[in-house]
Order: C-alpha cells, then sequence, then structure tokens
C-alpha cells in the first residue's frame, strides 16, 4: 500500500509547505553560548587568518574540531557576517540528511519506504532544531548518515563508489565532531561481523584500509594545529570530548537509561503513534526470517550504533542518540507502507503507540501556554500576545491530533499520514516563527549594546569589565565591526574611564564595583545607555551598563 502523496501537484504543495516551516525563525537572534561562540571562531578565523586552532572571548569549553566553523567563515565571506549565515550551512546540512535518506535511501529500503522517511525527517522537532540553530550537529548527522548509507548501499552492491562515500562520510564526521561518526560505523561493522550472514563482505569492504585513509584529513589538521600552539587545543579537546564524555557527565549534562528514548519520542511526536508498531512488527518480521531480513538487521544495528550506546554513557545531551533518526524514520516508514486495514483495533503496540501519542499531545498542549505565561525573576520572557498564540497552537496540535487517532481507526493512511505531516509543520512554523519571535525582545540586549557602541565608541575598543560568559555580545561587537577587549580587574579599567572617548560595559554583577573604584579613586563616570535583558542559558535577567568617564571629582 502506498500512502504517499501521487500527484504532482500536491508533492510541490507539501514540499513548498515544508520549506516555509524550515525558513521559520532563521533570522532569531543568535544564541547565546554555542552557536554565539561558533559564530566568533568563524569571525575570529576570518579576522585572525588561523584556520586551525578556533578561539573566541568566553568561547573556550565550545571549541572543537574545524569543519562547521569554516562552513560558517564560508558564509560570512558570501552573505555577511549576521544570523541567517551562521544557520545556513546546518540548514543544508540537515537538507542534504533528509535528500541522502530520500534518494541513497532508496536503493537500500525502497522508494516508498525511504520517501516515507524523508517526509518524516523533515517533520522531526530536533532535526529542524539542528537547522535553526547553528551547532555542529547538522552537519554530523548529515556525514554519518551519508557513511551508513554508502556501508549499508555496500552490503547489498559491493562498488568501490560506495567505498569512496563511506570515507567521505566518516572523514567529514571527524572533521565536525570527531569520536561519534565512529561509534555509529564501527559500531555497526562489529554487530554485522557478530551476528550477520553478511559478515563476509566486511573482507571486501577493507575497513582496515578505509578507517586509517578517512583519518587522514583530521590528522593532518590536527598536526598543523599542534605545530601552532604546542599542542595545547588538541591535548585538552581530547580530555574534555573523549576521556570526560565516557568516564563522567559534562556541565551537568547526564540523565538516567532510557534519557534518549523519552527525547526521541517527543522529537518524532507528530509520528510518535507509529513507533512502537514499528519496532514490534520489525522485531516479528526478523524473528519470522522474511525476506527483508537482512536490511532489518542493518536498521536495528544503526538504532543500537547510533542510540543504544549513548544510553549507557553518563554524559548526555539530546543531540548525542540524532545519528539513529534516520533508522527510526526508515523503520516507520517501512511500517506504515505495511499497514492492514483495522491495525489499530487488532495491533496491541499499535493501540500503545496510540494513547502514548495522545498523552503526549496533550501534555505539549498543556505545557505551552504555561511556558509563555512563566515569570523569570518576576518578569515575564514573551510579549504578550504569545499567551494567544500558545492557546492557537495547544488547540490546533490537540484538534490535529484527534483528527490523526481517527484516521487511523477508519484505516484512512494516507490522509492519517498528511495530517502528521500537517501536524509538524503547524508546530515547527509556529513555534520558530510565532513563539520564539516573541522571546526575541527580552534576549536582544547584547544585539543593542553592541549596535549603540558601534556608534558612540568613536572608533575607541569597548572595554568589557568582567568574564560575562555569553559570546554573543563580543559577537555583536564583531558583527558591528566595534574592537573589544576584557579586563576584569578594577584597577585596569582606570585608563578607560580616565579616556572620555572610550565605553566600558557593566552589568548587574560588576556594577557596585564600579562604583567603589570611582569614590576611592576620584574618578568620575556617566551611565550613557542602561538595557534590561534576558540571558536564556542562564534562566536570568540582568541590566547592562553602557559606562563612559567624567571630569574627576571636584
Amino acid at each position: 500500500m502506498n500512502i504517499l502523496p501521487e500527484k504532482p501537484v500536491e508533492k510541490w504543495f507539501w514540499l513548498l509547505l515544508f520549506v516555509l516551516a524550515w525558513l521559520a525563525g532563521l533570522n532569531l537572534l543568535v544564541w547565546d553560548q554555542d552557536e554565539a561562540a561558533y559564530g566568533g571562531f568563524a569571525w575570529n578565523t576570518l579576522h585572525t587568518g588561523n584556520w586551525l586552532v578556533p578561539d573566541f572571548l568566553w568561547s573556550e569549553i565550545h571549541r572543537k574540531t574545524p569543519w562547521h566553523f569554516w562552513t560558517i567563515s564560508w558564509s560570512f565571506l558570501l552573505f555577511g557576517v549576521n544570523e541567517i549565515a551562521i544557520r545556513l550551512p546546518s540548514v543544508l546540512a540537515a537538507a542534504g540528511t533528509v535528500l541522502l535518506v530520500r534518494y541513497q535511501g532508496a536503493a537500500v529500503f525502497g522508494k516508498a519506504n525511504a520517501t516515507v522517511a524523508a517526509y518524516i525527517l523533515g517533520g522531526n522537532y530536533l532535526i529542524t532544531l539542528l537547522q535553526k540553530v547553528s551547532v555542529t550537529d547538522a552537519n554530523l548527522l548529515f556525514f554519518t548518515t551519508l557513511a551508513v548509507l554508502s556501508l549499508l548501499h555496500f552490503f547489498k552492491t559491493p562498488k568501490r563508489r560506495y567505498q569512496l562515500l563511506f570515507v567521505i562520510g566518516v572523514a567529514g564526521g571527524m572533521m565536525v565532531k570527531g569520536p561519534p561518526v565512529l561509534i555509529v560505523t564501527i559500531g555497526m561493522l562489529g554487530l554485522i561481523l557478530l551476528f550477520s550472514p553478511q559478515r563476509k563482505l566486511i573482507f571486501a569492504f577493507h575497513p582496515w584500509f578505509l578507517f586509517p585513509l578517512a583519518s587522514l584529513p583530521l590528522l593532518i589538521w590536527g598536526r598543523m594545529a599542534w605545530l601552532t600552539d604546542g599542542g595545547t587545543f588538541i591535548s585538552w579537546m581530547i580530555d574534555w570530548y573523549t576521556v570526560r564524555r565516557v568516564s563522567s557527565d559534562v556541565l551537568g549534562q547526564t540523565g538516567p537509561p532510557g534519557f534518549y528514548l523519552g527525547t526521541m519520542l517527543v522529537f518524532f511526536h507528530p509520528f510518535v503513534a507509529l513507533i512502537p508498531a514499528a519496532f514490534w512488527h520489525a522485531w516479528q518480521s526478523w524473528r519470522k526470517n522474511d525476506a527483508d531480513k537482512n536490511e532489518l538487521f542493518m536498521l536495528f544495528a544503526w538504532c543500537i550504533s547510533g542510540w543504544v550506546i549513548y544510553e549507557l554513557m553518563r554524559s548526555k545531551l539530546p543531540t548525542y542518540a540524532v545519528g539513529a533518526f534516520p533508522a527510526v524514520a526508515l523503520l516507520v516508514g517501512r511500517y506504515l507502507n505495511q499497514l492492514e486495514p483495522k491495525a489499530l483495533l487488532k495491533s496491541r503496540s499499535l493501540q500503545v503507540g496510540a494513547v502514548l501519542y495522545f498523552l503526549l499531545s496533550t501534555g505539549i498542549s498543556i505545557f505551552l501556554p504555561i511556558m509563555v505565561k512563566a515569570p523569570v525573576g518576576g518578569s515575564p520572557i514573551f510579549e504578550p500576545s504569545a499567551v494567544w498564540l500558545s492557546y492557537i497552537m495547544s488547540f490546533g496540535l490537540l484538534t490535529l491530533s484527534l483528527g490523526i487517532l481517527f484516521l487511523l481507526l477508519r484505516s484512512t493512511y494516507g490522509w492519517a499520514f498528511r495530517l502528521m505531516m500537517l501536524q509538524s509543520i503547524f508546530f515547527i512554523a509556529f513555534f520558530w516563527q510565532g513563539l520564539l519571535t516573541q522571546m526575541d525582545p527580552v534576549r536582544s540586549a547584547t544585539k543593542e549594546l553592541a549596535e549603540y557602541a558601534s556608534f558612540n565608541s568613536f572608533g575607541k575598543t569597548v572595554v568589557l569589565t568582567n568574564n560575562f560568559q555569553l559570546p554573543s555580545l563580543p559577537f555583536y561587537l564583531a558583527a558591528n565591526r566595534c574592537r573589544f577587549e576584557e579586563k576584569k580587574e578594577m584597577l585596569a579599567w582606570l585608563p578607560a574611564l580616565e579616556n572620555r572617548r572610550q565605553l566600558l560595559i557593566f552589568n548587574d554583577d560588576n556594577i557596585e564595583q564600579l562604583k567603589i573604584i570611582s569614590n576611592e579613586m576620584g574618578i568620575g563616570y556617566r551611565i550613557e545607555k542602561q538595557i534590561r535583558g534576558y540571558i536564556s542559558d542562564q534562566g536570568r535577567f540582568t541590566t547592562w551598563y553602557v559606562v563612559r568617564g567624567q571630569k574627576s571629582f571636584e
């Protein structure tokens, strides 16, 4: 049974809706931590010409292997230093992943299954988050998917070009984020070697040659980076991203086994009614030695290597297991294309999925208005109009959920799948272009500070008087071509205060220190601008003060 849109007009209609949903929110202000740091690395690369060791103020813990930063640098060269240019490489990488599943996946798992999986990935909440917030994971997902599908393609049709694509995928993944691509690919090869009747093809695949070949770009870059700073950065990165992530939690990012299962269900929300049944149906088919047993084994191996392994690690972030999302989407696509009439009345696993789906839809619908109305430190973080928008979203989600369950009950699976796609598009578009734009006014302080400083610093360096740990502030200063430096010691502020053409930036954490040194040293100052803003990663408000020195006290 084919549940996909068949007519060209309808195909273009859905493509347009997905494109509009993916474009939603690309112009939001940069997020204070990872995204701002990555934009800062890319700016500094162009500013200094150092393409080897990423460096930017307050961004040390965000340093990684450089591919993602390079792509942002190239985007800056083409489109200027702005929010959309930061995110464009992630948009292209996420879109590339969907296209890989659709076209390369079709040769392995069938066109109908791969097409459904591509639609599901296009509407997945985490995949769309990764293309709207420019972190490394969209690029990593693209290269990991390329490597895995090339591996599976080789096992179906052994040809050298798939070995080459595998090398490109592994090499790219290591240049984006190091070990994760190896965990997925080596894990899959290990499972194939242990349990698959196709294990003999591993010898024809020559992984003992392909992995060293794929490591060459990383080794060449690593050697050059080592020579640049005497190994300081490479040594730190091995400890921070490998040793600590395996042996302990990092920055409190931890969770129990099952953490990724829970987050995965949320991210696949519009399609979650099908997930328990898809896995159960695949397991039953594998046990019965169905004709596609080898394909099912490969999908299970993909899930274990890209998802289950991470459940056992202490350090956890929702994005760690995203490498298995294409496999989950393919399993759901396979199941949906094989649904029998009245399946909801006959299948216990589908009934469990339907109940889980309705509870999740209800929970999201209740949570949205609460999230919008909840104050932080006595102040709202959303504009008043966001409340009504959250009610509209909640009503829309619940209405579509009831419609999907009704169509599943009626065995109208084609229309049920269309409503699932519509629900994902509806949520993505309204959440990113509706709700989050209503939060930008309280997040705009660092950009406002930078724009003010660029017009009022008279070419002088702006002094940042504390380690504010907000890379968005120096990033926006850099984007506005405003020079800056950090001076945390009170005595280091004196030359800037005595130079009445130089600006200093304080916030609530250290404004009292300014008053102390002003009284003790007899130096006057005036607050030229005062901005209250929300620090999203710290969950608190602060007030920023732009200060300029005045004549000494009489």
